[in-house]
């Protein structure tokens, strides 16, 4: 039972795709009635978030907010907490001029779904019932007559995969949330949106949380991200590109990323005056003039990023993708 969730008014709600909107449109119409809501969406869509601020936007929302997950209860634990052991007040009771929200309740076992359709139908006064289920075919696996009295309204949330555009706001939300001062380099976000996220905002979220940890360089880059998102990404293209330059040229490219790299890892600025300096200490030994060409190849295919002033250049994912396949083919 968790009946002191953090705040989660509509406010806090992110996104600005079309689908989210008008799931928050509704949501914040549901708050304006008393009937039962049905919430359905897959893992870490925010059911539990959605709950609490329609419970918020409601004439209720100076009462109890309730939540129960019935999936993290054994049949008979679960009878007590809602209904109270021994005679004990539950929490059907404890939330009756509040909200009570049931999350996972397809997994509510026949027995208690039988109470609970009793206690509903009794004359004495009720919470506001909020429901949620992973299972869209949670009607397949409940009895009828309290299914229907359960789904009055109902809200299916998207799926981040449906919604990928809110990808960069949300990521930038939980990083400014973090208490750390950190930038996030564009380069990462295509990234992002190419991986598929089955466990959607949650696991944007743990993927935000990862790359603020092991961050080193106040901006994010791409070989911040998680390397199950960083192994996902097709590197047969970069071999293609790679089999068509001489030796000479894969030792010069493969200096200059690396260079890049470490640059970018320290904070410092990647310039090709830089670079070069650093070229006079090695077997490559490079020009800025000379830098500058490779640099221009580089950046046509998109193996890093020029920007003007302290920036500098920046590598990007495929252009760490492209490291490891010239070292491959230099063995």
């Amino acid at each position: 039972m968790n009946s002191a969730p953090k705040l989660n008014t509509f406010q806090h709600l992110i996104g600005e795709h079309q689908t989210f909107l008008e799931a928050k449109r509704i949501a914040k119409q549901f708050s304006l009635s008393e009937l039962p809501v049905l919430i359905t969406g897959k893992i870490g869509t925010g059911k539990n978030h959605f709950a609490h601020a329609i419970h918020l936007e409601s004439s209720r929302s100076n009462e109890p907010f309730i939540s129960v997950n019935c999936s993290t209860h054994s049949e008979e634990t679960l009878i007590h907490e809602l209904f109270g052991p021994n005679g004990n007040t539950g929490v059907f009771q404890k939330a009756v001029r509040g909200t009570l929200f049931l999350d996972d309740v397809w997994r509510m076992p026949a027995s208690v779904q039988a109470q609970l359709l009793k206690a509903l139908d009794s004359d004495t006064e009720k919470p506001r019932m909020i429901c949620a289920s992973a299972d869209r075919s949670v009607e397949h696996t409940f009895r009828q007559d309290l299914f229907y009295r359960l789904n009055i309204l109902t809200l299916t949330l998207p799926e981040l995969s449906e919604r990928k555009s809110d990808i960069p706001l949300l990521t930038q939300h939980f990083l400014s949330n973090s208490g750390q001062q950190l930038l996030i380099d564009p380069s990462v976000f295509p990234v992002l949106e190419k991986h598929a996220f089955e466990g959607n905002v949650r696991e944007l979220k743990n993927a935000t949380d990862y790359m603020a940890a092991v961050s080193s360089g106040g901006t994010i880059q791409p070989y911040d991200l998680p390397p199950y998102i960083r192994g996902a990404i097709d590197g047969k293209t970069s071999k293609k590109k790679a089999k068509l330059l001489t030796l000479m040229e894969k030792a010069e490219f493969l200096f200059i990323l690396e260079t890049i790299k470490v640059l970018n890892e320290k904070g410092e600025p990647a310039s090709r005056r830089i670079i070069s300096e650093h070229s006079k200490n090695t077997q490559t030994s490079l020009t800025p003039q000379q830098v500058r060409s490779r640099l221009d190849y580089l950046e046509k295919k998109d193996y890093v990023t020029k920007s003007r002033g302290r920036a500098g250049t920046k590598i990007t994912f495929e252009g760490l993708s492209f490291i490891e396949t010239l070292k491959n083919q230099m063995i």
